[in-house]
């Protein structure tokens, strides 16, 4: 399947178009922190075959969007990704799924709280500040871009699972993030979300192994924004990359088809 890539105001997109006429609303997949739209890579094509319009996106200082001033992006919160959400949402031009995973679904979140979505599909969602997740004792220095993580720590929260050549090529495209972002995230959960404005169905999932977003988390998430929820048994934090996926995905689709209508 042909993957149609382009910069939208900035914005680097990828597009799977499906065969003939769509049969169901576009999904837009948000990647998260340390991440781009290579995160999609396998996923993009394998639902736009479903008979949707598939779209993935890289935030600004990631992989193909256009760079802020330093200084802007040191101070860049995971909200301001509704920004380039928003780019992505209006080319698609009608009301998606949303697809995220990790930090991505906390821009999801902040996004549906202004905007029609069809469905949340939120992987590893990172907590709210109304439930909260244990601090991370990560050093962070608020002045500097925050680097990608070494191979092996990289390994060990991202890409367990991972054949080690796959999972080297995927470090080497991880860009450097938001100080504010990551912090955000580590101080256990620093952005409030108001669940009473978001509408359509969501599911989060949880993975048995993943280190930065416990599955217990995510299923205290779930509970308190009345999402269902998904336990994903012997996979980890980058379960969307794992050994595997198509079965994961294969689970999301089928809670899809019964979700929207």
């Amino acid at each position: 399947m042909q993957i149609d890539q382009r910069q939208i105001d900035g914005v680097f997109v990828e597009h799977a178009a499906p065969e003939g006429e769509p049969v169901a609303a576009p999904v837009v997949f948000v990647h998260g922190g340390s991440h781009g739209s290579w995160l999609w890579e396998n996923w993009l094509p394998y639902f736009a075959a479903t008979g949707r319009h598939c779209y993935s996106f890289s935030w600004f200082n990631h992989n193909g969007s256009r760079d802020l001033p330093r200084e802007q992006f040191v101070q860049r919160s995971i909200e301001a990704v509704t920004e380039e959400l928003d780019i992505v949402v209006s080319h698609a031009g009608q009301a998606p799924v949303l697809v995220a995973h990790s930090m991505g679904a906390m821009a999801v979140q902040k996004y549906a709280e202004s905007h029609d979505v069809v469905a949340q599909i939120l992987l590893a969602p990172i907590a709210c500040r109304q439930v909260g997740n244990e601090p991370m004792p990560v050093p962070i220095d608020m002045t500097e871009p925050f680097p990608p993580m070494p191979y092996e720590m990289a390994y060990e929260w991202f890409l367990s699972g991972c054949a080690e050549r796959d999972a080297r090529r995927y470090h080497a495209l991880m860009p450097h993030e938001s100080p504010q972002a990551v912090w955000e995230v580590a101080s256990g959960g620093a952005i409030g979300v108001d669940r009473t404005r978001l509408g359509g169905p969501t599911l989060m999932v949880g993975a048995e192994n993943d280190i930065v977003v416990p599955a217990e988390v995510v299923r205290r998430s779930a509970d308190y924004f009345g999402a269902d929820y998904l336990f994903l048994p012997g996979r980890a934090h980058s379960m969307i990359l794992e050994p595997g996926w198509r079965r994961t995905a294969d689970r999301l689709l089928a809670w899809l088809a019964r979700a929207t209508w």
